[in-house]
């Protein structure tokens, strides 16, 4: 393996940041391939010129990442995608860059798509006063709802809207996980959000996701919030076939 893979640009300053970056970028486009075993801590501490307890650290980062997999007298070898923490919120930026653009955003689609219909119908039957409150709040924070000309939408505040909907679900399980992809969700929101100028439509299935909930009525807020990501789905010009959404429907676009 060339030295110089491992060399950051010259404006780069030399720390434990960048060192994780540079080598996690190394491994997710590929440049570093599965099961290839890395330099031993003391060659990589060389090669970037840093202590061995800096590199040593950088490892572990990686490794709780499951980027890499390190075991004594076997060194330390890259894992393969399938192994990777792709719902940590440094791997996704990561592998934004990296991957596929199609692949990657289409993982996540479908992954809201299997999630979020359902966790909407639960808060429709299960949602509290403060769960409502939560999600009105954040919905008048989104965008000035039936306004005259352009509407911009709130991307902080249309990521906290999915939130409170999965928090109001009532599943501890579907609560906890709403946790774990908050940067799933962040990616694929703001990348929605930036694609139209016109965001009126998106706002409007949001209210209406909302008016079900607080109708107490869980099948239209299923469909509603199918139709929410519908939009994201269209606003980044994805394909996806085969999820069904209920008997007689399904995202084949």
């Amino acid at each position: 393996m060339e030295g110089k893979l491992f060399n950051l640009p010259l404006e780069v300053p030399v720390n434990k940041k960048n060192i994780i970056d540079h080598v996690a970028r190394l491994i997710i486009d590929g440049t570093l391939q599965t099961n290839q075993v890395l330099p031993n801590e003391i060659a990589l501490a060389a090669l970037f010129g840093v202590s061995r307890t800096m590199i040593r650290d950088a490892l572990r980062s990686l490794e709780e990442k499951g980027l890499i997999e390190r075991k004594t007298n076997l060194g330390t070898r890259v894992r393969s995608i399938h192994s990777w923490n792709l719902l940590d919120s440094e791997v996704l930026a990561w592998s934004s860059k990296a991957l596929s653009q199609s692949r990657f955003l289409l993982s996540l689609l479908e992954l809201r798509l299997i999630m979020e219909p359902q966790a909407a119908a639960l808060a429709a039957i299960r949602a509290n006063d403060s769960d409502l409150q939560n999600i009105r709040d954040s919905f008048a924070r989104m965008g000035p709802d039936q306004a005259a000309g352009e509407v911009q939408l709130n991307t902080e505040a249309d990521i906290e809207f999915h939130k409170a909907i999965i928090q109001a679900s009532g599943n501890l399980f579907v609560a906890q996980f709403g946790n774990a992809i908050s940067a799933a969700l962040h990616h694929t929101i703001y990348l929605s959000n930036k694609a139209n100028i016109d965001h009126r439509q998106s706002l409007t299935c949001h209210r209406r996701v909302l008016e079900a909930i607080e109708n107490r009525n869980s099948k239209a807020a299923y469909v509603g919030m199918c139709r929410v990501l519908q939009n994201t789905i269209t606003d980044l010009k994805l394909q996806i076939t085969g999820v069904v959404l209920s008997d007689s429907d399904s995202v084949d676009r």
